[in-house]
């Protein structure tokens, strides 16, 4: 009897495992959001005068679940980017894929790395002209990343410190 129960146990944590890997795996993007291939968002966001957000993430990694799971459905986040960026992500462990961004041809990891990448997750701004602004190394809650996205979104990065905008939104 008991090696019955230790049989079935077995084979229902084996059945599992499938949906527990998928559960776990930072490359299934948030949905709600229009996540484009990264050649394809930074065309898109010349033509819409739209900045670009960069999601560089590993699969393996634990916060950048967090931020798919946490910050990225947040409805007020999503509605912001939705008006303001395009949104792609770059796998920064794929050294296999090969992407044209500007005059160069890069795997998606060196572009990663390019864009100052050094950790999971990093969010990475790019203006219209797909020209860097910025970068956010790590996980940040929902209303954090929200007033990063403002602060980008809105261009008062062009003329104030993060400090100083977001204290103004305290008062």
């Amino acid at each position: 009897m008991t090696k019955n129960v230790v049989v079935i146990s077995l084979a229902c944590v084996i059945l599992a495992l499938p949906g527990i890997t998928a559960a776990q795996d930072a490359s299934v993007p948030a949905a709600g959001l229009d996540w484009y291939p990264f050649e394809e968002a930074v065309d898109l966001a010349k033509q819409t005068k739209k900045k670009v957000l960069v999601d560089v993430y590993a699969a393996w990694c634990p916060w950048c679940r967090r931020l798919q799971s946490e910050v990225y459905t947040d409805e007020d986040v999503q509605s912001y980017v939705r008006e303001h960026f395009v949104l792609t992500r770059l796998d920064a462990e794929n050294q296999e894929d090969s992407l044209q961004f500007k005059e160069h041809k890069l795997t998606p990891a060196d572009l990663a790395v390019g864009l100052g990448a050094q950790g999971f997750p990093t969010t990475v701004f790019l203006d219209e002209e797909s020209d860097y602004i910025t970068r956010l190394p790590g996980f940040i809650d929902a209303g954090e990343f929200h007033t990063v996205l403002g602060y980008i979104g809105s261009e008062a990065f062009v003329d104030q410190s993060f400090e100083e905008y977001s204290g103004r939104l305290k008062k």
